[in-house]
């Protein structure tokens, strides 16, 4: 456990100006406190001046800026948001301070207790947010969703050439770089190169697709707003293809005989979307006048871990720092909170643009809740978080497709009263079970379940998969490749679910009617007739749920120690059944309870048992008979995208989604903390879709609440998303796709419009195609291939260092096409390479 003391070095200059000042900017006092807004202050003389509206979005790099967002608990506020007053419901208030990576240590200090004086005039209760350029949160982000702009400086807009980064998977990010140089580049981004007779678009090879399509879109709005006559798309490594005209203006700023291109640069990879699991809680306490920080526990962290006298750090690395004041801290406390956590970082030697954010007691945003896995708000207001279930007796699918925010909170898709056929994996073999020993599963075996049902309009399928918890390795794989063939053979079904035993989600259970049963072991073939799966006669089974859509049962070994004040549990002998019924349990438990019991049952209520009942299950031992309670908050549905880079996974999420975040490009991750949803875009690669399982298995192990990697995951495609999918988007619209337009759709557009294409062939592009295998391999300049072996970039292929050549060095070095190259004998191949210094 690590003690860590803050000395007066650790702390940022930028608050030696005062961190308490109780008078108020006058900037802020027109603030209406009972008012949703967002507003922006640009430090400018050391005083905080509004920016005019219409430049909210554009930020300077060499600037700092203080921005307030307020809005109803748990909902969007931003750029578009209409100031309106509000009564009877708590607002949420949030202060952001964002820093430009040219900003002065002057004006990043200003912003910091400028930040600290509006959260004081706020009656100390905002969170307050720590923002670097390119280290942005997802709630900053989440304001622009049109985009955001970072210039270098006011007076640079007229002088050209210019060269942009575009960021941003979802909205987009234009970065204005600080000058034009190949130093700039990378194979994983995408640059704008704005001269004065053309806007260049270069197409990193490994740039994201969401950032492809805010770049053609960019792009077109720079045409327009400065008159541009021609826009250029340019391929990474095929720069050399360009018109003779277009590449000799290209040559003027980027020489091609300079051209420096790494594959993605590692130092500029954002740290903050890695996922890691690496979570510690650290109290804070003066001590002798030293600021003293002592780890007490590293994760997961529960809610009661936090104690409402005290403040503590919550350390997630490079992913955020979070100071938590409790209610009853004093007020230098909650005034310095912010500023002791920039200490820490600084003492930790965490990058400069960690973020940091304050929360208080009583007023935690939801990005905060999740790192708990139970979060419980004890005096939770009126309107604040999920609304409270409304009582609906039908739950048919043509309800649940009226009211989709129903099925996604109940997670349902219907009730149940369609039909199934039900598939037993038997070694590699697939064996049909008959209708009546449906619900009838085995801990040791594997099954498949195909359920079809009607809505108004056609009748749909899906597609469950259910692994035993002592199911062997082999059939686990058999089962996984036999669903796909099934899904296949099927057409695509669009929705497939991977359940693992114990974690059933509600419809699946509801398909049994709530009296599904695991028995133990394996599902014999046949009895002496010939006909039925066999199962035992005596079995003691504990009895989980109190619905038909959360009912099951599963077999235990008759032993007392096992049962538990809280659950019913029913010992099955013959025809008669007993079923016991703990303290704690509900009428509703033992309704479903008898279920599994048959119609010959004796209640027997703890407490009142019988010495003989206790005889048929080994004598009486103690057992848990302390109550359960499980009264959490229901989590807030979450969406990211997600990627693995160098091996790790990063998952950026997307605060306050809409269906426009879905793009068909990608493989998008939902997570409603009982079940993941896998969405897959029609134009997603078939890698992205492969890795997707694995990608989903490790976001839940790097969950810091400590996840069931267990839980639920379901894959459903474009087009086919379920009402308990479609309830979490807001305002749903299914022909949103109709007229989708991909990158490479859009790309083309621009070209046939550009005023030089008349009769010409467009760049590049077309040449590229057919290169595909050849593009995918990470690209380095020549003299780098020309290394010995052991100095060679870890992922170089030394046998094959000709896949690492750009097209354009391949056909300069090699004096042809890969494609052309391809097709020699081998030992050709080996002849050239070895002429050109490749072997």
């Amino acid at each position: 456990m690590q003690i860590l003391e803050l000395q007066q070095t650790d702390y940022d200059d930028s608050y030696s100006n005062g961190t308490i000042n109780n008078s108020v900017d006058i900037a802020f006092r027109k603030i209406n406190k009972s008012s949703i807004a967002f507003l922006i202050w640009r430090i400018e003389n050391m005083s905080v001046v509004a920016i005019p509206r219409e430049q909210y979005g554009t930020f300077y790099d060499t600037d700092s800026y203080v921005i307030f967002a307020a809005s109803l608990y748990g909902q969007p506020v931003g750029v578009d948001s209409v100031a309106r007053e509000v009564r009877g419901a708590p607002l949420e208030y949030h202060v952001h301070f964002w820093l430009g990576s040219s900003t002065t240590p002057d004006k990043s200090g200003v912003a910091a207790y400028k930040t600290v004086e509006l959260d004081n005039f706020l009656t100390g209760t905002a969170t307050q947010h720590r923002e670097t350029q390119g280290n942005e949160s997802p709630r900053f982000k989440s304001y622009f969703k049109s985009g955001l702009k970072v210039l270098t400086s006011e007076f640079s807009l007229l002088s050209l050439p210019k060269l942009y980064k575009v960021k941003g998977k979802c909205a987009p990010i234009l970065i204005q770089m600080d000058n034009v140089s190949w130093d700039k580049f990378n194979s994983a981004d995408i640059f704008l190169l704005h001269t004065s007779n053309v806007l260049f678009v270069w197409i990193g090879r490994a740039s994201d697709a969401g950032e492809k399509l805010n770049a053609a879109k960019l792009a077109t709005e720079m045409k327009e707003l400065y008159n541009i006559p021609n826009i250029s798309f340019v391929d990474d490594g095929y720069e050399k293809t360009l018109q003779d005209d277009e590449k000799k203006e290209w040559n003027k700023y980027l020489p091609l005989d300079k051209r420096h291109v790494l594959p993605e640069n590692e130092s500029q990879s954002h740290n903050s979307c890695q996922r890691s699991n690496n979570i510690r809680l650290y109290k804070c306490s003066e001590n002798n006048g030293k600021y003293r920080v002592a780890e007490i526990k590293s994760g997961p962290l529960s809610q009661s871990d936090l104690e409402p006298d005290e403040v503590f750090i919550i350390d997630q690395e490079t992913n955020g720092i979070w100071v938590w004041v409790g209610k009853r801290a004093n007020e230098k406390e909650r005034g310095e909170a912010l500023r002791n956590a920039r200490g820490f970082v600084k003492k930790k030697k965490y990058p400069n643009n960690t973020k940091v954010t304050r929360i208080v007691d009583g007023h935690e945003p939801v990005e905060f809740k999740t790192l708990f896995a139970f979060w419980k708000d004890e005096n939770k207001a009126p309107g604040r978080g999920v609304k409270p279930t409304v009582l609906v007796s039908k739950f048919d699918a043509v309800t649940m497709e009226e009211r989709p925010s129903l099925a996604a909170e109940t997670q349902l898709v219907d009730d149940g009263s369609g039909s199934v056929t039900l598939w037993r994996i038997k070694q590699h073999n697939i064996v049909e079970v008959p209708k009546d020993r449906h619900g009838f599963f085995f801990n040791g075996d594997c099954y498949i379940v195909l359920y079809s049902y009607q809505t108004s309009a056609e009748e749909k399928h899906l597609l469950y998969y259910w692994l035993g918890s002592h199911a062997t390795q082999e059939e686990i794989t058999f089962a996984n490749a036999k669903v796909m063939e099934i899904d296949e053979e099927l057409g695509g079904l669009g929705f497939l679910a991977r359940v693992i035993q114990g974690r059933e989600p509600s419809h699946f259970l509801q398909l049994f009617k709530g009296k599904l049963i695991v028995f133990k072991g394996k599902g014999t073939d046949f009895d002496e007739s010939g006909r039925n799966l066999k199962h035992p006669l005596q079995y003691f089974l504990h009895v989980f749920g109190s619905t038909l859509a959360s009912s099951k049962a599963v077999q235990i070994h008759p032993k007392s120690s096992h049962l538990n004040s809280n659950y019913c549990y029913v010992l099955k002998r013959g025809k008669h059944a007993h079923i016991w019924c703990g303290h704690y349990s509900t009428g509703d438990q033992r309704e479903m309870a008898k279920l599994f019991a048959g119609k010959d049952f004796e209640l027997v209520l703890e407490g009142k048992e019988k010495s003989e009942f206790f005889d048929l299950i080994g004598g009486k031992v103690p057992y848990s008979t302390q109550l359960m309670r499980n009264d959490g908050d229901v989590k807030s549905p979450k969406l990211f995208h997600c990627t693995k880079m160098n091996g790790m996974l990063r998952a950026e999420e997307i605060l306050f989604f809409t269906q426009n975040d879905l793009l068909p490009e990608n493989v998008m991750l939902l997570d409603f903390f009982t079940v993941i949803y896998l969405w897959t875009g029609n134009l997603s690669s078939k890698e992205d879709q492969r890795q997707s399982l694995p990608m989903a298995l490790e976001y839940l192990q790097t969950d810091p609440c400590g996840r069931d990697i267990n839980i639920p995951i379901i894959h459903i495609n474009q087009g086919c998303e379920p009402p308990s999918f479609i309830g979490f988007f807001p305002s749903w619209n299914k022909k949103l796709w109709k007229g989708y337009k991909s990158f490479g759709k859009r790309r083309q557009d621009i070209e046939m419009k550009n005023s030089k294409s008349n009769g010409k062939e467009i760049n590049g592009y077309q040449k590229s195609s057919g290169h595909s295998d050849f593009d995918q391999y990470d690209k380095y300049p020549i003299n780098i291939l020309k290394e010995p072996n052991e100095k060679l970039p870890a992922r170089v292929d030394p046998l094959n260092k000709e896949l690492h050549l750009t097209h354009d060095d391949f056909v300069s070095v090699l004096k042809m096409t890969y494609v052309e190259f391809e097709k020699l004998p081998r030992w050709k191949q080996q002849e050239l390479k070895k002429r050109a210094g490749l072997f």
